[in-house]
């Protein structure tokens, strides 16, 4: 099991390539605004591939008006030598087919996307003690722990997915791993709401989001509910709420045949260069 970084400020990755990570991923995971120009993807897979380093290109779910940007990026990433492709959106992964040098990932907006009802397995359970144990479990495992959705994803081609830190789905993983699918875990940020309008663009009064200036790039805001006590976190158009892992934690992934841990660079995050990624690196896979 290694570290991954995950960089969607494109300035982040010389931090990167100088640190011990050996894959690299980068692009928008949440914001389709956020797409890299196509000469600035193009910089970005030269320069991780020279430092021996593997390239991995993260897209968002996405509008129709968005689609054909990424079948060009999708295109580039075929004819430069092929790469493996974060998707987060089933149109994405029709282009994917198309593309015979390129390898899809599934997202965290694809894996935790509803794409079954428990309701048949609840139904099943007796009312006791037990049951409600039973029931929990259903309710934290991922879509692709219900047979029909994993074969369906590895029909089109999926060869991993992206999961994020929630322990309770952790005893789970090993389903996904003995279906022959790649596990990767995303540390310290777990989405709690997404939307297509930015709502930090919204805070901060940018109207034009096509020319959007990126604020993601630098700021989140905290967000407190004192009746509720809990914390959440603004960033970009995404809400995301704190789990920090533990080394132990770490080791238990990697007996479940977890292959990454994925850890953002981002202002949230706070981790900015390659020292602070070495850390994390030793301080869980140490």
């Amino acid at each position: 099991m290694e570290l991954v970084a995950q960089v969607t400020d494109p300035s982040l990755l010389k931090e990167v390539t100088a640190s011990s990570c050996k894959k690299i991923r980068f692009g928008s995971e949440f914001c389709m605004y956020a797409l890299p120009p196509l000469n600035r993807l193009k910089t970005a897979y030269e320069d991780t591939t020279s430092s021996g380093r593997e390239f991995i290109y993260v897209t968002p779910r996405l509008a129709d008006a968005a689609m054909d940007e990424v079948r060009e990026h999708l295109a580039l990433l075929n004819d430069l030598g092929g790469a493996v492709v974060v998707a987060n959106d089933l149109g994405t992964i029709r282009v994917l087919r198309e593309l015979p040098r390129l390898k899809l990932y599934l997202g965290r907006q694809l894996v935790y996307t509803p794409s079954r009802s428990p309701w048949k397995e609840i139904t099943e359970q007796m009312v006791n003690i037990f049951a409600k144990r039973n029931v929990k479990r259903i309710f934290y495992q991922t879509a692709l722990n219900y047979e029909p959705t994993i074969e369906f994803f590895k029909g089109l081609g999926a060869i991993g997915a992206d999961i994020d830190w929630i322990p309770e789905c952790f005893n789970d993983l090993g389903f996904l791993t003995r279906n022959k699918l790649q596990v990767s875990v995303h540390l310290q940020l777990v989405p709690a709401a997404i939307t297509r309008k930015c709502h930090m663009a919204r805070f901060l009064g940018v109207e034009d989001l096509e020319s959007c200036p990126r604020p993601c790039y630098s700021k989140a805001y905290s967000m407190e509910n004192d009746l509720l006590k809990t914390e959440t976190y603004l960033h970009g158009n995404a809400v995301f709420r704190r789990m920090e892992p533990n080394r132990k934690t770490a080791k238990e992934l990697a007996k479940h045949g977890v292959n990454d841990l994925v850890v953002s660079m981002n202002p949230l995050t706070g981790i900015t260069s390659r020292e602070q990624l070495d850390d994390v690196a030793r301080s869980l896979l140490a």
